[in-house]
């Protein structure tokens, strides 16, 4: 189970000798199959972080011309496996590969490869806030706000995403939010806080998480009131930028 991430800048955004050779492995067939006629299952590997498993568009013939070494012997579908750019062949499963190199065995085949899907890594990443602004807001509230932001601060955290990928980590520490929806494109959308006060107005807080890249992701969290409209004849707004990357 992932562990929360970042719970004090969760609070701010919210208020807003390898590799081994084929031959050297377990040779099973069980659990390896054809996607389709055609194409076979490729892993692409980080030791330490698993493997991504995709569909092959290309047929056992034309992957055999991409290494020096013939696929074992007595299979039909052997897995392509690419370990931090070398190339090999192996009897195992997707699953038992991905257990080989770190991963937690889950391994079920995607439509397209890692480095297409732009996916983030596992690892530790840090988080950043780097910029914040306020809108409509009645100035002791947009004080306060600002105070708890913490413009500049940064905290890591090991993150590993599930599979199949959702942006669930980010908000793993609060249980009210909602799931996240893949909007495309790398986007990922959250309603974290949607509520009415007994005083009447009402309380949102959305979260957009884009992937930058494999090792960056950009959080914008907005947090809106119009209970205090009576003040300024707006809706209150706080914004709240972030950045996550990478670092081991």
């Amino acid at each position: 189970m992932t562990k929360a991430i970042f719970p004090s800048l969760s609070v701010a955004l919210a208020l807003l000798p390898l590799p081994a050779l084929a031959q050297e492995l377990p040779r099973q067939g069980s659990g390896v199959q054809r996607t389709d006629a055609d194409g076979l299952i490729v892993a692409t590997c980080r030791q330490g972080e698993g493997c991504h498993c995709y569909q092959s568009s290309h047929s056992l013939a034309t992957l055999e011309t991409q290494t020096d070494l013939a696929p074992p012997e007595g299979l039909d579908a052997p897995i392509l496996v690419s370990l931090d750019g070398a190339l090999f062949w192996s009897g195992e499963s997707g699953h038992a590969v991905d257990l080989t190199y770190g991963g937690d065995g889950l391994c079920d085949p995607q439509i397209f490869p890692a480095g297409e899907t732009g996916l983030p890594r596992n690892g530790v990443w840090a988080m950043t806030i780097t910029d914040h602004s306020l809108s409509g807001c009645p100035d002791q509230v947009a004080s306060a706000i600002t105070g708890d932001i913490g413009l500049g601060h940064s905290e890591r955290r090991p993150i590993t995403w599930p599979r199949p990928f959702t942006m669930a980590p980010l908000t793993a520490d609060n249980p009210a939010a909602g799931p996240w929806v893949d909007q495309g494109a790398g986007v990922w959308r959250n309603e974290v806080l949607n509520a009415s006060g007994s005083m009447g107005g009402n309380a949102r807080v959305t979260m957009t998480a884009r992937v930058v890249s494999p090792t960056e992701i950009a959080v914008t969290s907005v947090f809106s009131t119009d209970a205090l409209a009576a003040l300024t004849g707006e809706t209150c707004r706080s914004t709240t930028e972030a950045r996550l990357r990478i670092a081991g």
